[in-house]
């Protein structure tokens, strides 16, 4: 089923957060068991169950590479001008995380709050006053992020410990995914929790996603990296392979890597991709 509910987003800090997708789903029963194939995959990946819709989202990243977030829909103090908010941690406030740790924030901590309290450590770890509960919880807010890099670097470190999405994040995601991570989650979570779904609110700032410009690679340059003899049709059918989008210039090529190839930035990286295929 399908609902009109939709909780507004406000990015506060575009150059950290530059993409928020959020969606809200009411009437779950959270009680259900995810089917036996999700949990086998889940314990195969060293995960181990904590709910249903804990689990879902915990597949989707495996499945994905896209970390999620489900927080208590209930839980969140929200107005119809105001609901989620993605902002640098203020004086004074604190945030109990999911693993027990009662967290006094910095300003430099990225967090999602409403307009009470901080509800989240932004691409680590949810809080627990939040957190979608076994027997309790009935609506959820679907969360599917792009969080820069630099924003989450280091961070977990610095706190003593760290979490699969602060994992994912340091690294990078794959920001065209993000929004259909959310809708493979959205399908999973009505399949085994029920409910109804409203529609996906995108938020995004596309000056501050990661640019992905166009790098020449000349022929000769790649044998010479390679030390091998490759012809221009060789070498467009391994850029083909990789998902390369390219033109030909002469005996040059223009190549944009994909969104998700953070390690494809100057020449020399295109002439190693092909030597790893």
């Amino acid at each position: 089923g399908q609902i009109a509910d939709v909780l507004p987003i406000q990015i506060e800090v575009p150059d950290a957060c530059p993409l928020y997708c959020g969606r809200v789903i009411k009437g779950i029963a959270p009680d259900q068991k995810i089917p036996l194939w999700m949990a086998q995959r889940l314990q195969r990946s060293g995960l181990r169950e904590v709910n249903a819709v804990v689990d879902i989202v915990n597949y989707v990243l495996l499945e994905t590479g896209q970390p999620m977030h489900a927080f208590d829909l209930d839980k969140i103090a929200c107005t119809d001008q105001r609901g989620i908010s993605v902002r640098y941690a203020g004086k004074g406030e604190h945030l109990q995380l999911l693993n027990g740790i009662d967290l006094q924030l910095d300003s430099n901590m990225l967090i999602i709050a409403d307009h009470k309290q901080p509800l989240a450590l932004a691409g680590i770890m949810g809080g627990s006053e939040s957190g979608v509960n076994r027997s309790q919880t009935h609506s959820i807010f679907l969360e599917s992020a792009f969080f820069s890099p630099a924003a989450i670097s280091g961070k977990s470190f610095g706190l003593g410990f760290t979490s699969d999405a602060a994992h994912q994040f340091e690294r990078g995601v794959d920001f065209s995914l993000t929004c259909a991570a959310i809708e493979r989650a959205t399908t999973l979570v009505l399949e085994v929790c029920g409910g109804e779904a409203g529609p996906v609110n995108e938020v995004r700032h596309d000056a501050f996603l990661p640019q992905r410009c166009s790098v020449c690679v000349r022929l000769k340059r790649i044998n010479r990296v390679l030390g091998m003899q490759l012809g221009m049709n060789d070498v467009a059918e391994y850029f083909g392979r990789l998902g390369f989008d390219f033109s030909v210039e002469g005996d040059s090529f223009s190549i944009t890597p994909p969104a998700f190839r953070f390690d494809l930035a100057i020449e020399d990286d295109k002439s190693e991709a092909i030597e790893s295929t």
